[in-house]
């Protein structure tokens, strides 16, 4: 598997900008709060940017949009915490 830091998206399809605030302050304090380096399927600022991925594809999915291919390759490197519903 990639061990690659996943990239931080550009796309901000169904994103408030209330929201993206918000993440940028909860980035920045795992980045130097958070815990040392770790794998990124266990790391919580990597879980953080796929989250956002996962945001941004259903937001185009809604619109009836294609997400760009750095979304689609952010969604693809992890798997959900636990089955959606």
């Amino acid at each position: 598997m990639d061990e690659s830091p996943l990239p931080i998206i550009s796309d901000t399809t169904g994103l408030s900008a209330r929201y993206r605030a918000f993440w940028r302050l909860k980035y920045l304090g795992l980045s130097i709060f958070g815990p040392a380096e770790r794998r990124v399927l266990a790391s919580p600022r990597e879980r953080i940017k796929w989250d956002r991925a996962v945001k941004v594809m259903r937001a185009h999915e809604a619109a009836g949009t294609q997400p760009d291919d750095q979304t689609l390759y952010t969604v693809s490197r992890m798997e959900p915490r636990r089955p959606s519903r």
